[in-house]
């Protein structure tokens, strides 16, 4: 108790740690005198039982004061005494909470996130010290900021701002001067990383309202605070001017003063921020001449030369200090800034170096989160080729990975500038497109923090008045309850009869298929134990029998009882029915996995096939270039360097002759496994489908006539449709507008000739020849001399594989058998007339079938797709627009305009395209200037300019325009300047594009958020108005219910089962409904039609029981999620009915009565509908109340059993027909697919063989030493034609292939390993059936799951087993699968063979020795390869890069292939 009376400022702040804890609690509204005195008189004694020693306060804040003061001077340093005060702590829980601030600091300065997240949240369990909280909450916030977690920034912004207020209220109990620093940072870091997050969201004058609430006091009395309060104001732009230079002079102070204060004070951190902010002011030449002009003397402090590259020096200058200071963000934007000088001054190149360097720091960062640290395949680089869905964004959206958006789009900004200036177009449209989608991601919204507040606040008295509202119910509950308790003994004994008569009907009623044993129960209860016995024959028809004489009363009951089980019988039977159709459709489906399993294993082995086939493509460009040498470099004269290359043109051209030789023994090999599906079927089919692509013909004016036809087929039905369409899709395009084209079929006595004929252009007789004769031909030359616009024509031209492959598909066909002997494509055309195309095939014997499956293949749903309606009407230049309101008419030409501004870029006419944007702006402004509020001074669009565009300021005064047009027409300007290297127009429309998006695009996830509080305050007080009334409802509905008369037993029986009786029989399924299966399965029909059929035969019914003006069900539809009512007399659904739906409540209101109809569906009650009444006024009667609820009972089971398990069963049956459907569209897309993968690996064995062999003869020949100089040039230039040619035809055919595998489906699901395992080893054991070697395969055993897809990767283990049952030996094999990070590895060991590591490493290469070792003619090996094109679809498409298959030496002899699937 020393110096209790006299303390020390420690042990006062420690005094305050005590009882800090507690100040904030809602008792600290008393402020009595008293109260106070008491509680510092608690608290003293408090703190001196539990003194925190004074040494151990010194220490902690010395080690905390040193690593606060070397934040911004070395990180190392700071992070060293913020660890040692972390570790020294014994007692002082706000000294170590202040330790971990400084620790988080520490850590979001070198980006490790989570790690900066985890000690800022870390304090919040270890003390509730309000002020380091608040700087916690501010540590988030920046967090928050820098990776775009827009919604927990705010969440993070509220708490902080929340805890301010409260410190505010107790600022007293802040007394020393550690604290009172501590405070002053705090408030000023709020401002500060408030003002920075406006800043990035676009809203500058919140920005600048954020920095002015901090006091300069503030800001002056901590010189980090003070250097970050100028430089955000220089940097970001955040001053007040009345001209764009006052403003760039005031900002240029600011920075002038960072780096000047910087300087002095030794804080490297800012002084680079400083010369950096001064650097990107100045980038630009005239940037550089206007500062030169005004602030002369400042610029020659720097001592630095002061000439145009003062602003590059100082870039440099900036990144040394970043490196001192080990800043990866930071040294990314000195980069940036070196990048965007360059740019300015076309210095593209160095640009793209610096920029490179740039994207290497965002590397650096991403390291942290590679599945595989060697892993190369998420690695950002400036421009991949190839890559459509840009690396950068899919970073940013991984939730486990914390980047910086704004970081890589700033780097990609400036290559994208790079690029242009470099004439690299698709480079530069790559990282813009980068540069747009991040744009996209990060799209933000601002919070209303006040209508937050006030929500809250709402909501928790709203909360407050619900509980009282429910504890009043509670309370009226318990004193009906006691008081009912009388009145329901008087009334039991009435109703029992009753209500076992209809317990029974609701047994029988509600278990479908029938609870045989539940209904025997109840029939003994009713009559008396083996009275009466429930039959059921083997027709599924129900009988009641009995071996007793029955009294009258016991014959009533079965009379009563028996259409119930009738009833019940047949809906049974319905079921049934239903099910077994569902069975059948679910067999189907699995015939047709199985034909798409076969078709996808064929289509990897193409895939594998082509893997080769483009091995090629290098060694022919190889051939080409040193041929090219020869002759163009002058080495034909030099006689060393020629033999040279005449023996490396022969090695290159043994090895394509390899690869040549695999192809064709793998396909001949293969040859036979591949077959048609030939069936009979009606050509109109395949008309119709085809006749649905009419629209696109409609869109170019042309007439599509297709005569309809009778004849039958014998053909493949997929190839016959691809082949229609290709021919049709053709007509469409080389017929010009108004053209006719027609389809039809002729019949002969063997075959049927199928024609697409058109009255276009017409073919050339020597083009005809061509493509009827040449089995391979370049398209781009067909119908060129006789064009009469060759360049229109030109740009039409397709790639010709269509034709190829119809030619293809008929000489299949002719291989198949003498049936198809018939079979033949011709094309007659003359020019000026129009063309011809035509085929045929075997005609097909009718056949007389059940229900036609309708076939859908994407290529028959071409010529749907091509070619949308243009917006406008171009002739010249002049763009015509047609509208319909006289508002829309400026925004709808703009938007023309802006239209074909982007198809000007795309062509490269950027100068048309600016053209069409400054008229785009003309119309636009027009619309501004007709339409605008007067009370706002009027700004115009303009496409080059300075300052805030126009634009914002429409949007800010809430101005009606269609700002997507405005978007779209500054992007398209932005990309045409950076084209024309226009830098400034390209800056001043991009910063416009850029500005505007990120307003127009708002994030609605906090406002949402709102929207949901206000949602949860309605919904509450629409639980307290409907509990008002429930509590209404059931006082006043007591006295009628309970305390009445009792009930006429009898006459009530009888009425309630006439009810019954008449409910059921409306509800049954009438027999010709039954034969019409389309009707059935019309769910929406059928919920409509049974609830009128009830209402309309029950009502008599129900008027005698209940004297009723109307009557009215509503039945809840799951499809469209909504009631619906049918009544009779007819009327509109009441309010009343949604209402008693939605509260699951029985609702009277004076004479109009609802009740929700229930029923006990998997162990729940589910509500299936309402059941409406409307009472004839006077005719009440306190019985009715039971009675409704007997009746709604019943009708509830009818409408559950009849209507929703019904429609849930048509439902399950037509999804089953989708499902059907969807694998037959599959299965026959594949199968065209796969026949045109076929036709064109066939053409490269027997087109493409014979030139490598010439030119290997031409070669040898070369290689004698007796030809003359002439000849011996002449046979140079014949190499080079002949492998020109074969470059040329090798790439069609390559190209056509290669073009079938692109919409190949990989169905990624998740597998069980165990599942892959043990379909191995059956396929082994059903593999070594009927063989003598002495083979077993160990199969391990694994718990855990993969993606991929299942077909897939039974076909590789498939393929491993099919390659080691190929060597016939004895031995062990083993098959196992493990746990590799984030990846499952798979394991095949063959330890009957060994194998060098240089034999391993070419295992999954074609080698031609290797592969045919084995016996003559034989090839081998060729599932390694196989097996190494699933993986890479697995790599590509499975989620998850880093697939990998390779093999290796066992450790126990023999070798191991072993591969890596994604984990789930």
């Amino acid at each position: 108790m020393k110096n209790y009376g006299r303390k020390t400022e420690n042990e006062e702040r420690r005094m305050k740690d005590s009882y800090r804890l507690s100040f904030y609690s809602p008792f600290s509204i008393f402020h009595s005198p008293l109260y106070i005195i008491g509680v510092l008189l608690l608290s003293s004694l408090f703190s001196c039982t539990d003194m925190v020693p004074t040494k151990e306060v010194r220490l902690i804040d010395s080690l905390n004061g040193k690593a606060y003061a070397y934040r911004y001077r070395n990180l190392d340093s700071s992070y060293k005494y913020a660890e040692q005060a972390y570790s020294k702590v014994n007692f002082y829980k706000s000294g170590k909470a202040e330790a971990l601030n400084n620790l988080g600091f520490w850590a979001f300065m070198n980006m490790d996130f989570d790690r900066a997240e985890a000690s800022h949240k870390e304090v919040y369990k270890l003390t509730k010290n309000e002020l380091e909280l608040l700087i916690a909450d501010i540590g988030l916030m920046k967090i928050c900021q820098r990776t775009a977690m827009n919604k927990e920034f705010y969440d993070y912004r509220n708490s902080a701002l929340r805890r301010m207020k409260r410190i505010r209220e107790e600022s007293d109990l802040f007394a020393d001067r550690h604290e009172k620093l501590r405070l002053d940072y705090a408030f000023t870091e709020f401002f500060i990383v408030s003002a920075i997050y406006y800043y990035y969201l676009q809203q500058r004058q919140e920005a600048i309202a954020s920095l002015s609430h901090i006091p300069e006091e503030e800001a002056l009395a901590d010189t980090n605070q003070l250097l970050y309060y100028h430089y955000l104001k220089g940097a970001a732009s955040l001053v007040e001017a009345k001209t764009p230079e006052e403003r760039k002079l005031r900002e240029f102070d600011h920075l002038y003063y960072t780096w000047r204060a910087a300087v002095q004070s030794n804080h490297p951190y800012f002084e680079g921020n400083g010369l950096q902010g001064l650097a990107n002011l100045m980038a630009s030449s005239d940037s550089f001449e206007f500062f030169q002009t005004r602030r002369g003397h400042m610029l020659e402090q720097f001592a630095l030369p002061v000439d145009s590259l003062l602003p590059l020096r100082m870039a440099q200058l900036a990144l040394e200090r970043f490196r001192q200071y080990n800043d990866l963000y930071q040294i990314a934007g000195a980069y940036v800034s070196i990048g965007k000088y360059l740019n300015a001054h076309g210095r593209y190149s160095e640009a793209l170096d610096t920029l490179t360097k740039a994207l290497d720091c965002v590397n650096r960062h991403h390291i942290l989160y590679y599945h595989h640290e060697a892993d190369t395949l998420d690695r950002l680089h400036t421009f991949a080729e190839g890559d459509t869905t840009y690396t950068g964004v899919p970073w940013i959206a991984q939730e486990n990975v914390k980047t910086v958006p704004e970081w890589i789009s700033r780097i990609r900004e400036q290559l994208s500038v790079s690029y242009a200036g470099l004439g690299m177009k698709y480079a530069s449209d790559y990282n813009r497109n980068i540069y747009l989608d991040i744009l996209n991601f990060t799209r933000q919204d601002k919070e209303l923090e006040s209508r937050y507040v006030s929500l809250e606040a709402g909501s928790r008295q709203m909360t407050l008045v619900l509980s009282l509202v429910i504890a009043g119910l509670v309370l009226v509950v318990i004193f009906w309850w006691f008081f009912n308790k009388r009145s329901k003994i008087r009334n039991r004994l009435d109703v029992e009869r009753l209500q076992q008569i209809l317990g029974l009907c609701r047994d029988i009623t509600s278990s479908i298929p029938m609870n045989v044993p539940l209904i025997q129960q109840g029939i003994d209860q009713l009559f008396g134990k083996g009275r009466m016995k429930l039959e059921i024959s083997e027709e599924g028809k129900a009988t009641l029998c009995s071996g007793y004489r029955l009294s009258r009363d016991e014959k009533a009951l079965v009379h009563v009882l028996e259409p119930y089980i009738i009833w019940a019988a047949d809906n049974e039977q319905m079921v049934e029915a239903l099910s077994d159709e569902r069975m059948q459709l679910e067999k189907q489906r699995y015939i047709y996995e199985q034909h798409i399993a076969g078709n996808k294993r064929q289509n990897l082995i193409k895939k594998a096939c082509m893997a080769i086939v483009n091995g090629i493509n290098p060694y022919i460009d190889r051939i080409l270039n040193e041929v090219h040498k020869l002759t163009e470099r002058g080495y034909i004269d030099d006689e060393k360097i020629k033999k040279e290359k005449y023996q490396y043109i022969d090695e290159l051209v043994t090895t394509i002759n390899e690869y040549n030789d695999i192809l064709a023994l793998w396909i001949k090999m293969k040859q036979g496994t591949l077959s048609l599906n030939i069936e009979i079927f009606s050509l109109n089919e395949l008309f119709e489908l085809v006749g649905k692509g009419r629209r696109a013909f409609e869109m170019k004016k042309q007439t599509l006539e297709i005569e309809p036809t009778v004849v039958t087929v014998k053909a493949d039905r997929a190839l016959t449709l691809f082949m229609i369409n290709t021919l049709a899709e053709n007509a469409r395009k080389y017929t010009p507008e108004g053209g006719n084209i027609k389809v039809y079929a002729r019949m002969t006595d063997t075959y049927v000739e199928i024609s697409v004929e058109d009255n276009g252009r017409g073919i050339s007789t020597e083009d005809v020849e061509r493509i009827i004769g040449e089995k391979v031909y370049d398209s781009r030359v067909i119908g060129m001399k006789n064009a009469e616009d060759p360049e229109e024509l030109k740009e039409n031209k397709g790639s010709g594989f269509g034709l190829m492959n119809c030619k293809g598909i008929i000489e299949k066909y002719k291989k198949t058998n003498d049936l198809f002997r018939v079979c033949a494509f011709n094309v007659e055309s003359e020019l000026g007339k129009g063309s011809r195309f035509y085929f045929r095939l075997p005609l097909g014997i009718r056949k007389i079938v059940g229900v036609l499956l309708c076939l859908l293949l994407p290529v028959g749903m071409v010529s749907c797709v091509h070619d949308s309606i243009s917006p406008m009407l171009q002739e010249g230049d002049s763009i015509v627009v047609v509208t319909d309101s006289v508002y829309e008419d400026l925004l709808d030409a703009a938007s023309d305009y802006a239209n074909a501004a982007y198809f000007a870029n795309v062509d490269e006419e950027y100068e048309l395209a600016l053209q069409y944007i400054d008229s785009a702006m003309m119309l636009l402004n027009e619309h501004y200037e007709k339409y605008a509020r007067a009370e706002h001074p009027h700004r115009y669009m303009k496409l080059v300019g300075e300052g805030i565009p126009a634009e914002i300021s429409w949007w800010n005064e809430l101005f009606d325009s269609d700002y997507h047009v405005i978007l779209d027409i500054r992007n398209e300007a932005a990309v045409a300047f950076l084209a024309l290297k226009q830098l400034d127009a390209y800056s001043y429309n991009n910063s416009a594009f850029t500005d505007l998006y990120k307003l127009q695009g708002e994030d609605q996830t906090l406002e949402a958020y709102c929207k949901q509080l206000e949602r949860s305050n309605t919904n509450k007080t629409v639980g307290i108005i409907l509990c008002f009334v429930l509590l209404v409802v059931l006082l006043v509905g007591y006295y009628f219910l309970y305390m009445r008369k009792r009930l006429q037993n009898r006459l009530n029986l009888e009425q309630v089962l006439e009810i019954n009786q008449k409910v059921f029989a409306a509800s049954l399924v009438r027999p010709q409904e039954q034969e019409d299966a389309e009707a059935l399965q019309r769910e929406e029909s059928t919920l409509k039609e049974i609830p009128q059929r009830i209402v309309d035969e029950a009502f008599g019914s129900v008027n005698e029981l209940l004297t009723i003006d109307r009557m009215g069900i509503a039945a809840y539809n799951e499809t469209t999620h909504r009631l619906e009512y049918a009544s009779c007399p007819g009327q509109e659904m009441p309010e009343m009915v949604q209402q008693c739906f939605d509260s699951g409540e029985y609702l009277e209101r004076r004479h109009y009565l609802a009740i929700p109809l229930k029923v006990e569906a998997g162990g729940e009650h589910q509500c299936v509908g309402v059941l409406y009444l409307e009472r004839r006024e006077g005719s009440e009667q306190e019985t009715d109340r039971l009675l409704f609820e007997l009746v709604a009972r019943y009708v509830a089971i009818v409408i559950f059993n009849a209507v929703v398990k019904l429609a849930t069963k048509y439902r399950d049956i037509e999804s089953a027909h989708e499902e059907a459907r969807r694998a037959l569209w599959e299965d026959s897309m594949l199968h065209v697919q796969n026949m045109v993968l076929d036709n064109c690996l066939s053409t490269i064995k027997h087109e493409t063989i014979y030139y490598p062999n010439k030119i290997k003869q031409i070669v040898g020949r070369l290689n004698m030493q007796n030809i003359s100089e002439k000849e011996e040039r002449e046979a140079v230039e014949t190499m080079t034609e002949l492998i020109e040619y074969y470059k040329g035809i090798f790439t069609i055919l390559s190209s056509c292939a290669s073009r079938q595998l692109e919409e190949v489906t990989f169905r990624r699901v998740v597998i069980p390993v165990q599942e892959l395992l043990d379909t191995a080893g059956k396929y082994f054991r059903k593999s070594m059936k009927n063989r003598t070697e002495r083979i077993e395969l160990e199969i391990g055993t694994v718990d855990a799951k993969v993606i991929g897809d299942l077909n897939q990767l039974r076909f590789l283990l498939e393929n491993l087993i099919d390659e080691a049952l190929a060597v016939h030996e004895d031995g062990l094999l083993r098959l196992q699968a493990r746990q590799d990070d984030e990846y499952i590895r798979f394991l095949f060991t063959d330890t009957r063979r060994e194998k060098s590591l240089e034999e391993l490493n070419l295992l999954f290469y074609p080698n031609l020795a290797r592969m045919t070792a084995g016996e003559k003619g034989e090839l081998r090996g060729t599932e390694y390869l196989v097996c190494k094109q699933i993986i890479r679809d697995h790599d590509e498409f499975a989620g998850r890069r880093g697939c990998r298959i390779n093999a290796e030496p066992a450790a126990d002899g023999g070798f191991t292939v072993y591969f890596t699937v994604p984990r789930r």
